[in-house]
């Protein structure tokens, strides 16, 4: 963590810094983890996370948890994707180098769809109204259960099953509305 502190400026700049590390190193480990399938590819992208966020401390600097973690997941997710391209480019000339042929195209296009829907996703999910935003957060990026969803929100597990409800009623509908049909 020194590494990245050295490339911040002001002390209030490191401190941030240090919470957002403390906070989200380990659940950006394992998001990371999740979508690589792969313990040195996820340090590398948990890396270049954090990399990405002392060059834009000024997006990071407020106390918002669901915002920084909307953040920090979002550049997570668009690196990571990067690099699976980048993978997907070497297998296939790898492939048509050893064996003359080229990775099946619609395995690619699989993963490219899944990953933009996921990108998507997020970004929709970013902007869902209180409380319908947080308490998706809380159930699939944190995956807290029902009971622990309303213990921290203070309300009840009808409530929070009902907002669940709801909140990905209105993703599903944002999705078909931009051509996803599954």
């Amino acid at each position: 963590m020194i590494t990245y502190l050295q490339l911040l400026d002001t002390p209030q700049e490191k401190k941030a810094f240090t919470v957002l590390y403390e906070k989200y190193h380990r659940q950006l480990y394992n998001r990371a983890m999740h979508l690589m399938k792969d313990s040195a590819a996820a340090e590398d992208l948990v890396h270049d996370t954090f990399l990405t966020v002392t060059k834009n401390m000024d997006k990071i600097m407020e106390a918002d948890y669901l915002k920084n973690w909307g953040y920090l997941l979002t550049i997570l997710q668009h690196l990571a994707f990067n690099e699976m391209k980048k993978r997907k480019k070497t297998l296939s000339h790898d492939l048509e180098t050893d064996y003359g042929r080229t990775a099946s195209e619609e395995n690619i296009e699989d993963e490219y769809i899944r990953n933009e829907t996921a990108v998507l996703l997020a970004k929709l999910i970013r902007q869902l109204d209180y409380p319908y935003r947080q308490v998706i957060c809380l159930q699939y990026y944190n995956g807290l259960k029902t009971r622990e969803i309303a213990e921290v929100m203070n309300l009840s597990r009808e409530n929070v099953k009902k907002i669940s409800q709801r909140a990905r009623e209105k993703l599903k509908k944002q999705l078909i509305k931009r051509g996803y049909d599954n």
